[in-house]
């Protein structure tokens, strides 16, 4: 269902507009290409003309002569109507940014009559929406057809603009291509079609499907990291003053509270309190068969959906560095503080990767451990089951002592299993 709501005079846009004026991204379109071609109606109706002007010069009948040339007049008049009726017209489309898989995408289509005094009449807007394969899937996915939303503009009058929606929803994550747009017009009799492509082909990203994380996953975040509030309390000389006690046998003479000791008469240390270490380390480890089935890229999404979920929820708590390695040509690792840009960065990487049948786990957690700071929670979610008790596999991860200890508190999340459903429910 579209709806189209004309404006007055003052609305109007300017001929100059600022592209980068609104959220999300607006395209400012201009004709490319033309045609003009009969229709379907337009084609019976010229069968008839035909039919008439062959039946007068064979028969010799004047007044069948005289029916051709009144026939002659809707198809004179209709192409040159036709050839001015998009003339003086400005197009262009905004698009959000920032959806993911299955949210729903309102287009938004602006028509504006630059002409200062004929008004336009049952334009017609296409857009087109096609999926961009990998590089790396090209042959195992169907190619998927364009989908073609279209609006209509009934009548905008001279010197003002209309705008018209369409809504729909892409269920899969990844690239698509836009454009270009396609204005098209059967006025004023439907025997005729005139159609401009206007614009360059955009690109829109869309993000994966975002889930909810059960009570609990958050259960298993609070045995190691106990929350933001959560603080322990050492006496020493970093941190922030919590409070003092009574000095014990051991404590440092650094420590006392030479003011509070003075006033009770009995010496007291410092005591200090110190954050915990909210890191979250992600690793991605996307692998599927040579020829995997449905089942497989089901849990390829899944996987990447529950890793984006938790990238959503930390970045909208905040308070915590965020680190994201995934599986590709090469460990492509991301990492900040947990934020909305990092976030819109990470969802970007999350959109376009792409599972593969080679193993390249031994080397993405050797990538990966090089720059995750001690203290942080390191998660592997995989799409198979993973043994890091393979000394074969893992050779050159278990002869370091520092990387095989960080490793023995590694949490490892198997999407294939039955269990990611105690900690994750897909939208």
């Amino acid at each position: 269902m579209t709806t189209t709501e004309p404006t007055t005079r003052e609305d109007r846009f300017p001929r100059r507009r600022p592209l980068a004026a609104s959220l999300g991204w607006m395209t400012a379109l201009r004709q490319t290409a033309t045609g003009t071609v009969l229709t379907r109606e337009g084609w019976y109706y010229l069968v008839v003309f035909t039919l008439v002007l062959g039946g007068a010069v064979m028969r010799e009948v004047n007044l069948l002569l005289i029916l051709a040339g009144m026939l002659t007049g809707p198809l004179v008049l209709g192409w040159w109507v036709l050839r001015r009726s998009l003339r003086g017209l400005s197009v262009w489309r905004h698009v959000p940014e920032g959806a993911s898989a299955g949210d729903l995408i309102v287009g938004q289509v602006h028509l504006q009559n630059e002409r200062p005094r004929l008004g336009c009449w049952a334009i017609v807007v296409e857009d087109s929406l096609e999926r961009l394969a990998g590089p790396h899937n090209q042959g195992r996915q169907p190619r998927t057809r364009p989908v073609r939303p279209s609006v209509l503009f009934p009548y905008v009058p001279a010197g003002r603009s209309a705008r018209s929606i369409y809504r729909g929803r892409l269920p899969e994550r990844g690239r698509y291509r836009l454009g270009p747009l396609r204005v098209s017009t059967r006025f004023p009799f439907g025997l005729m079609r005139k159609t401009i492509s206007v614009g360059a082909q955009e690109t829109l990203t869309v993000f994966p499907r975002l889930g909810q994380l059960t009570q609990r996953w958050m259960a298993r975040r609070r045995e190691a990291f106990s929350g933001t509030h959560r603080r322990e309390l050492h006496p020493g000389a970093e941190g922030d003053f919590h409070g003092v006690r009574p000095w014990q046998e051991g404590d440092p003479m650094r420590w006392i509270h030479w003011r509070t000791t003075a006033r009770l008469g009995t010496p007291v240390v410092r005591q200090l309190e110190q954050p915990r270490n909210r890191d979250l380390a992600l690793v991605l480890d996307l692998w599927q068969p040579a020829a995997p089935e449905t089942a497989d890229r089901e849990n390829t999404e899944l996987a990447v959906s529950f890793t984006a979920t938790v990238i959503a929820d930390m970045c909208r708590r905040g308070g915590s560095n965020l680190l994201l390695a995934t599986a590709a040509d090469r460990p492509l690792i991301l990492q900040g503080p947990a934020s909305a840009a990092l976030m819109h960065s990470m969802m970007e990487q999350l959109a376009v990767v792409e599972a593969s049948e080679e193993d390249r786990l031994p080397e993405l957690l050797a990538e990966s451990l090089r720059h995750i700071a001690p203290g942080a929670e390191l998660v592997l979610v995989s799409t198979r089951p993973v043994r890091m008790d393979d000394a074969i596999r893992f050779h050159t991860l278990t002869r370091d002592p520092n990387r095989r200890a960080a490793l023995r508190g590694m949490r490892i999340v198997d999407t294939s299993h039955a269990d990611l459903e105690t900690y994750y429910r897909a939208s």
